[in-house]
C-alpha cells in the first residue's frame, strides 16, 4: 500500500499551525469532554497503546496516520488521542475490530524490529530494549485478549 507522504506533511503543516492559534476557554473544555466521554473501551485502548512507558513503543502522528490509512479511515492529523478515537469510532463490527488490532500489531511489531537491530548493533542496550519489547509483547497479548 503506497501513501502520499507530501499530503501527509501538508495536513501536518496545518495541523501546527492550528496549534499556534488560541483556543477560547470554551472551546477548550468541549475538546477535554469529548475526550472524557468516550471513557469505557475507547479509552482502555488508548491507555494500552499510547503511553510509551506502559506499551513499550511510541506511536507518532504519523504512525497513527498511517494505521488509519491501512484501515481505511483517513484521520486528520492532531492529537494522538483524538486520532485513535476517531479510527476506533469508524469500527462497527468485531471483524473491523480485530483487523484494526492486526494492523496496530504489525505497527508494533515494525517498532519492536527496530529494538532488534539496535541490540545487534549495540549489545549493551539490550536490557533497555528487552524491556520495551516484553511491554509491547504484553500489551499486544493483552489487546487480542479485548478483541
Amino acid at each position: 500500500m503506497k501513501f502520499d507522504y507530501e499530503d501527509i506533511k501538508k495536513e501536518f503543516e496545518n495541523f501546527k499551525e492550528q496549534c499556534n492559534t488560541p483556543f477560547s476557554s470554551e472551546e477548550q473544555e468541549e475538546e477535554v469532554d469529548d475526550l472524557d466521554e468516550d471513557g469505557g473501551f475507547m479509552g482502555e485502548v488508548r491507555k494500552l497503546i499510547l503511553p510509551p512507558a506502559k506499551c513499550g513503543v511510541y506511536l507518532s502522528r504519523l504512525d497513527i496516520k498511517v494505521i488509519g490509512l491501512k484501515f481505511g479511515e483517513d484521520v486528520q492529523v492532531r492529537e494522538r488521542k483524538r486520532m485513535i478515537r476517531d479510527i476506533m469510532r469508524a469500527i462497527t463490527s468485531k471483524e473491523q475490530l480485530e483487523n484494526f488490532f492486526k494492523i496496530l500489531k504489525d505497527e508494533v511489531d515494525t517498532k519492536t524490529s527496530i529494538y532488534d537491530e539496535l541490540i545487534t548493533q549495540y549489545p549493551v542496550s539490550k536490557d533497555i530494549f528487552d524491556d520495551k519489547k516484553q511491554k509491547a509483547e504484553s500489551k499486544k497479548q493483552k489487546a487480542l485478549k479485548l478483541s
